[in-house]
């Protein structure tokens, strides 16, 4: 058995179609926001690295904005990062309850290391506050005081020195950790849409080295640049009134770095939607599964146009447009792939749930047992008087009436508890007067009767 069934409640029909609605939401938060933490660090890293190799302060001031402008904060990646990532575990170990598939266990995987390069990108993100703070010091400081070699100055250079190494080993192990989430995540969520691999896939290395796993990464990678180009122009140029003091040189830097990515992702991510697609089983496929594909295709286009023309006119008012656009563009890919991924375990849903209403009609009984009450006696005294298992008396006899309960306890509960006519040919049965507990333990001595019968 799955280690995770152990872990899990198998759910019931109901519970199925909330479990589905709850990770399509899960995704809508998730996808944006790990495709823009993506796409801020490794742009914010390289520009990083090549402003201290070249002393460009350009560059580094825009390391700097954009770690902060697209990773928010905390609070923002505990509500869009990790609630939702665990969410989305969650309800995959509930959905694949039972399944042969290492799906669940590669999630997990990948959730683990996606909270953990959040912790480090938000320390690399912390070491430009850091940095910031040092400056403002200076600058009110004596200029005499800090070249002189005191304690307390060399305290300072150690500080500064230290943050300079923390900057660049939590961005790098920040970045990369992030990287290898995204495409362990790409890799289990391409799984879990073909149940025909999931016998034949038993270990990381096969999602890893896997041209379903490299597609849907690349899929999302392409997706990833889109929603960091469109987020780069919004939050730098329309949010709030975009980023406050920015010179000519600086707003061109910004647009060309915004447009380059932008433009090529949106070139490439079509492309990579349509392999993906054909990566699909046909038990995973459908008309509405198609024509959703159809859609964000025509989105994507639609999209594409809007930001070759921002981008080729430099007008950022379009931004916003823009970014909405792109929103649109990640909803309907997320319900396309749910669609996906709902026809894939179709199967696995109807084997759960009937293990889920054998479960839930165990705890009845066992409830049922346990609650003391005789029912023995009961039926002595208010039910024998018109009542047998095998003859006809005022009414009809329990062997024939019982089974067509098919074992529902609680049906067969509420019936007693309060009684409707039902055949014409008995008059309607009287009102015994039981509590609920009696009507309960009533029904599961008659089924467990007349089922020994």
């Amino acid at each position: 058995m799955n280690f995770f069934d152990e872990l899990v409640i198998p759910p019931s029909h109901n519970h199925v179609m909330l479990l589905k609605y709850m990770l399509t939401i899960s995704l809508l938060l998730f996808i944006p926001y790990i495709s823009m933490m993506l796409g801020a660090t490794f742009i914010s890293t390289h520009f990083s690295k090549k402003g201290k190799s070249e002393g460009n302060n350009l560059f580094h001031r825009f390391a700097k904005d954009i770690v902060e402008k697209l990773t928010i904060t905390k609070s923002a990646e505990l509500a869009l990062g990790t609630i939702p990532a665990l969410s989305t575990f969650f309800a995959y170990a509930q959905l694949l309850y039972t399944a042969k598939t290492i799906s669940v266990g590669m999630l997990a995987l990948a959730v683990v290391l996606f909270i953990v390069s959040f912790v480090f990108i938000y320390k690399y993100r912390n070491t430009f506050r850091l940095e910031g703070i040092m400056k403002a010091f200076k600058s009110i400081s004596s200029p005499d005081a800090l070249k002189t070699e005191t304690d307390d100055v060399k305290e300072i250079k150690e500080f500064e020195e230290k943050n300079v190494a923390v900057n660049s080993t939590s961005g790098t192990v920040g970045k990369w950790l992030l990287l290898a989430a995204s495409y362990i995540f790409a890799g289990t969520m391409a799984l879990a849409s073909s149940p025909d691999k999931w016998d034949t896939t038993g270990n990381v290395l096969q999602i890893i080295f896997s041209w379903q796993t490299l597609f849907s990464f690349m899929a999302l990678i392409s997706l990833a640049g889109i929603i960091t180009g469109a987020a780069i122009m919004f939050y730098f140029f329309s949010w709030n009134g975009g980023v406050k003091h920015m010179d000519d040189e600086y707003a061109a830097l910004v647009k060309s770095v915004a447009g380059k990515i932008a433009l090529a992702s949106g070139i490439m991510f079509p492309l990579m939607l349509m392999i993906s697609y054909a990566y699909l089983p046909q038990v995973s496929q459908s008309p509405t599964v198609f024509y959703y594909m159809v859609v964000v295709l025509i989105v994507s286009l639609i999209l594409g146009n809007f930001i070759y023309s921002m981008f080729k006119n430099s007008d950022a008012g379009s931004a916003t447009v823009v970014f909405v656009l792109v929103f649109v563009l990640v909803t309907f890919n997320i319900i396309k792939d749910q669609l996906a991924f709902g026809n894939a375990i179709q199967q696995n849903t109807t084997e759960i749930t009937k293990i889920a209403e054998e479960h839930e009609k165990e705890i009845k009984g066992k409830t049922m047992e346990g609650s003391g009450i005789d029912a023995q006696a009961i039926f002595n005294q208010k039910c024998s008087a018109c009542h047998k298992f095998d003859q006809k008396l005022v009414g009809p006899p329990y062997n024939e009436t019982v089974p067509k309960y098919n074992g529902d306890v609680q049906k067969l509960a509420d019936f007693i508890f309060n009684p409707q006519k039902i055949d014409p040919a008995f008059p309607p049965m009287p009102n015994q007067g039981l509590k609920k507990k009696e009507a309960n333990a009533m029904a599961k001595w008659l089924i467990d009767k007349v089922g020994k019968k």
